[in-house]
């Protein structure tokens, strides 16, 4: 009777829904990558190498043009170097930020390729509307002086914020207000401020940002 009893309420527990051995396996296999993607050390590593395109690229373009007392636009040489360098960190990062995808199928692959999206339509928009703005006769140095090196750069970080919003991450997100922020008052300061102090500010932000990873890390 009494093992009658115990195999009808084992029964009843399971349909109450408790999870199977192997979901719940599978569900803390799920959580212990999504904490190492978290907390990777290679986080850190991406925010200093932005840190350094902003620090190195937007400040050649600023070298190049400080002491134009006419605008007449960023040397060839800066702007290969602030390319250059957006290229190498590009490769870089997609290289050391690999494995934070290794195991990640399903809804959730779908969710991160939806995001990457969301992040690459409102940059190219950015971009196309600049060329707009050349092909509608506004100068260059509204163009590529100000609007260049700010405009594109908030609407990645506005796309950003948003994903990090919904995350509930809120470092991502405090740093891509942080980015909003700088590059919005630095175009106050024409040509050579909207490169040079967006290039400073925007360095220190990732700085900050890669300070206050490693720091949750050792926490955790």
């Amino acid at each position: 009777m009494n093992g009658t009893r115990d195999a009808d309420e084992t029964d009843t527990t399971n349909d109450d829904g408790d999870l199977d051995p192997r979901e719940a396996a599978m569900l803390v296999e799920q959580t212990t990558r999504a904490a190492r993607r978290e907390f990777a050390p290679e986080r850190p590593l991406v925010a200093v190498l932005g840190a350094g395109v902003f620090l190195f690229g937007y400040g050649a373009v600023w070298w190049s043009m400080r002491d134009q007392h006419v605008y007449t636009g960023p040397a060839g040489w800066s702007i290969a170097v602030l390319y250059g360098l957006i290229v190498v960190s590009a490769v870089v990062s997609s290289r050391v930020l690999k494995h934070a995808s290794t195991g990640i199928t399903g809804r959730a692959r779908r969710q991160m390729q939806m995001q990457a999206a969301a992040v690459v339509a409102a940059g190219v928009g950015a971009w196309t509307f600049q060329g707009a703005l050349r092909y509608l006769g506004v100068s260059f140095k509204i163009v590529y002086g100000v609007y260049g090196p700010t405009v594109p750069l908030i609407a990645l970080a506005a796309a950003a914020a948003g994903i990090a919003a919904m995350r509930e991450n809120l470092p991502q997100l405090c740093l891509c207000i942080a980015i909003i922020v700088i590059a919005s008052v630095s175009a106050f300061f024409g040509p050579l401020g909207a490169w040079g102090l967006t290039g400073l500010g925007c360095c220190l932000a990732l700085l900050g940002y890669a300070a206050a990873l490693v720091v949750s890390q050792r926490r955790s």
